[in-house]
Formats: structure tokens, sequence, C-alpha cells
């Protein structure tokens, strides 16, 4: 391990929308950081101007910050440093670690076309190498200057030691020929400069590992930790697509997975904690060893994200969620429902409809009909009653009752709700089922129609011996009269 202050970097690139894949390393650097006292550090990797874009660079930052895991410090955007990087480049060739080509392109693909009919593997030919090209107005790129000989090798605190031939790497371009730097250079340069103790990352940059263990030799500057992460793997076992899992974090946020949820079901993505499959944040602090991640490559298993996203559901606070519902789910309530949401009544329902979905979209869903105050669209052309008349009449009749009783019950208490009128969940249970019983019904029969004009589902997520007592009483008698008019 190594003996500096433990700093930790995540570096998206910001050419596209912030996968998962890069979640799960910020999350096992984030939470390596936290465990060891350190400082959790991001830095924007924009040098390829090109492709780079500030929408990027703001899903990135809006998702971290959605997930909890901002920058400890301020952020670093490699943009702001090309200048910078040319000029440790140009002291590299001073120092004589790296040297300036003026091959072209073609030249440089010619020649590995022919090593490859020789048998040999494709690299640069080193044509440049000892010609000690000055700058001048010819174009050239600078490449550093590998060893011939001998062997580059670190140990990976996942993987142990891991060994490459000197004679198997390539004398790799630093800065190409247009004066953009490449990023197993630019990478080395900011982690120096930031002091991070420990490089985290996936382990497609295993690779990339020996080229840059080389630049901090020559930089004469301490050498980070490596620890490199397993890949993720879609369930058909392949590199992790959009087909099968793979999209964009802030697409799991409209979809309405808490992010705790999300952020449990990357933890165990390569990592595990014995049996135990669901962790708070800070239990994954406490408990994250870089130590006990596996070697494998972990699989994306969509049930078991919907799973765990269910089980999160259940332990959130019905404030939290109601403020969920208000920030990132305006859009399925209209004016007066989303105004109820802020209702002591709103906070009532949630507890009953949490633990039964297990999206906050979802919830939305549910919620939206209970907390409109007047009727709800519903269809009702499934409903039993519609293939027999006289099993239609005896519900319809029910109703009336019911509707009558209550009505003069609430007059009768100068309440709103029937739970302020002494009505509980046992009593609305033995109320109806009394009508069904004196009607000649099913209580299934009776309450099926009641349930969708109610609701406005045909499956609510809350029962009704739960909701009669706490919708006002007002909304429910206008539904029932709806339903005894279709």
């Amino acid at each position: 391990m190594s003996s500096q202050p433990v700093r930790v970097r995540f570096a998206p690139s910001p050419t596209g929308f912030l996968h998962i894949g890069g979640v799960r390393t910020a999350l096992f650097n984030f939470l390596f950081a936290r465990q060891q006292g350190g400082k959790f550090l991001v830095r924007i990797e924009d040098t390829d101007t090109d492709r780079s874009e500030k929408r990027f660079t703001d899903d990135i930052l809006t998702s971290l910050d959605w997930l909890g895991m901002s920058s400890d410090e301020p952020l670093l955007y490699q943009s702001d440093r090309l200048e910078h990087y040319r000029a440790v480049a140009e002291q590299l060739i001073r120092d004589g670690y790296a040297y300036r080509c003026t091959c072209t392109e073609a030249e440089v693909e010619a020649a590995r076309e022919q090593m490859m009919k020789e048998g040999k593997k494709p690299m640069y030919g080193r044509t440049c190498r000892e010609l000690n090209h000055p700058a001048s107005d010819k174009p050239f790129a600078i490449r550093a200057k590998f060893p011939l000989t001998g062997k580059t090798s670190f140990t990976d605190l996942i993987r142990g030691e891991i060994p490459f031939p000197n004679e198997d790497l390539d004398d790799f371009v630093m800065i190409r020929s247009n004066g953009v730097p490449t990023y197993n250079f630019v990478v080395v340069v900011d982690d120096i400069e930031m002091r991070i103790s420990h490089v985290i990352r996936g382990d497609d940059h295993i690779n990339n590992t020996p080229k840059q263990i080389f630049l901090y030799d020559a930089l004469q500057a301490q050498k980070p930790v490596f620890a490199h992460l397993p890949m993720i793997l879609g369930q058909d076992k392949k590199k992790l697509s959009k087909r099968n899992g793979e999209t964009s974090t802030n697409a799991y946020r409209t979809e309405g997975y808490l992010p705790e949820a999300l952020l449990n079901f990357l933890v165990r993505l390569g990592w595990s904690h014995g049996d135990q499959e669901l962790f708070t944040f800070e239990e994954m602090i406490r408990l994250f060893k870089l130590g006990d991640v596996q070697v494998s490559g972990a699989v994306f298993n969509t049930e078991k994200l919907m799973w765990i996203a269910g089980e999160h559901m259940k332990r959130a606070a019905p404030e939290r969620l109601l403020g969920i519902l208000e920030n990132d789910f305006r859009d399925r309530f209209s004016d007066s429902s989303y105004q109820s949401l802020k209702s002591k009544y709103a906070s009532e329902l949630v507890p009953f409809v949490a633990p039964k979905v297990k999206l906050v979209k979802e919830l939305a869903d549910q919620l939206h009909p209970l907390l409109e105050a007047g009727a709800v669209p519903v269809d009702g052309s499934a409903l039993k009653w519609n293939k027999d008349p006289a099993l239609k009449e005896r519900i319809r009749m029910a109703i009336i009752d019911l509707r009558k009783e209550w009505s003069e019950r609430i007059a009768g208490a100068g309440t709103a709700r029937l739970q302020d009128a002494g009505v509980d969940h046992a009593a609305v249970d033995a109320r109806l089922r009394s009508l069904a019983d004196t009607h000649g019904l099913k209580l299934g029969d009776l309450t099926q129609p009641m349930r969708l004009y109610v609701t406005g589902h045909s499956s609510s997520a809350v029962g009704l011996f739960d909701l009669f007592p706490l919708m006002a009483w007002q909304t429910i008698d206008l539904r029932l009269e709806v339903c005894l008019r279709s």
C-alpha cells in the first residue's frame, strides 16, 4: 500500500453521457477514499475537443451529485492545461525520455503492415528514435523513448504481480502532430500533480499501465498503487451494451430508481461481503475492501437490480420520497395532485404504496389519482358486472346503502374524513363484508368496481380498507357516484 495520504480520482471523458460502468468505477474510488479518510477527486478528461461537449460534462456532474459522490476539491479540466502538457513533453525530450517523430500516418501504417508480413508484432518502427529532430515548421509528434530491453511490472491490489516485457511495448505517442496530447501521457502528468495515491479503474486499462509507469519514472515521481476492476458483463457474458443493460445514469433517475438502490446494485458487481445483498451507503463505506474485489467479470442482472430497487423503496422515508416526486416527477401529476403532495394525506399514503412498488415513477403513477380532488378517468369495460345485469344491480344497491350510511356519519361528526369519524380499517372491512352478505354478493364482486373508480386503478397499491379512512369522503362519494352512473 502507498504511504501517501489517500487521494483517488474519477476521470470521465465528456464524449457521452455517464454510463453505469463509469459509475461503478467512481463508486469503488469513493468508497475507498471515504473508508481511508482520504479525498475523492473528479477530473474531466476533455482533450478530445472534437467529441467533448458541455452537455455531457453537465450530465456527468449532475449524475455524480445525484448519487452523492461530488468531488472533494475543485474540478480539473484537461482542456485548460494543453500548453502545460506540451511543456512537460518538451522537458522529457531534453531529458532523453522522448523524441520528435516526423513520420506520417501513412508511413507508420506501412511499417506496421510490413512487420505483420514478417510475423512480428505490429508497432512503430522507431524510425525517428535517434535522429534528434529539432522543433521546426514540419509537423511532428512526440513519442516516448521506451526501454528496448528488460521488463516493466507492477503489483495490482486485485490481481497481484503483472509483468510486461519491454520489447513488446511501443514508443507510444505522447503529443500528436496536431498538438493534442494523448491519454497515456496526460493522465500521468495530472495524477502526479493531483498527488493521486491510488489509481482504481477498469481492467481495460491494464495494458496502459506499463506505459504510464515509464512516465512516472521519467518524471521522477512516486508511482501510485494500481487496482484494476473487473469488467461489467451483460447476461450474455459479453461486454455490457445498451441492449443488455448499459445506459445513461440519468436514465435510471428518470425511471425512478433511488440513488442508494443503484449504488447498492453496482457495489455488488465485482465485490461482496459474505452473503449480504442489501447495503446502506454508510455500510458500503464501512465494509468495502479492495482486496475483496473479484478478478472475473461481473454480470449485470436486471432482475436483481429491480429487487434491490424495491427493497430500498421499502426503507425510504415518506418525506424523502415525496420530495423526490416534487423535484423529479412533476410531469406525472396534474396541478391539483402536485399541490397535494405537500399534504398530510399524501404522507399517510406513501407507507402503503412504497412497499408495493420498485421505482419512484411507479409511486407517482399510483399516487396521482389518489391525490386528485375529483373523479379520475377509468376504463370499466373489463368489470365483471358488465356480463351480468342482475349482479350489477345488487352491487349498485350495496354502494347506494354505503354512500347513505357514511355520508350521514360524516355529516354527524362534522369531519372531512371517515378516519376522523371513527371509521378505521377494521370498520371498513366489517361493513363491506356485511353489505356483500346482505345483497348476496361475493366481497370481491363488490370491491372490484369500487376499487377501480375510487383509486383509478384496477389493482391499486392501496387497498380500499386502508384508503377509505384516509381519503376525503367528498372525493370518495363523488367517485362512487360516477361508479353508479357507469
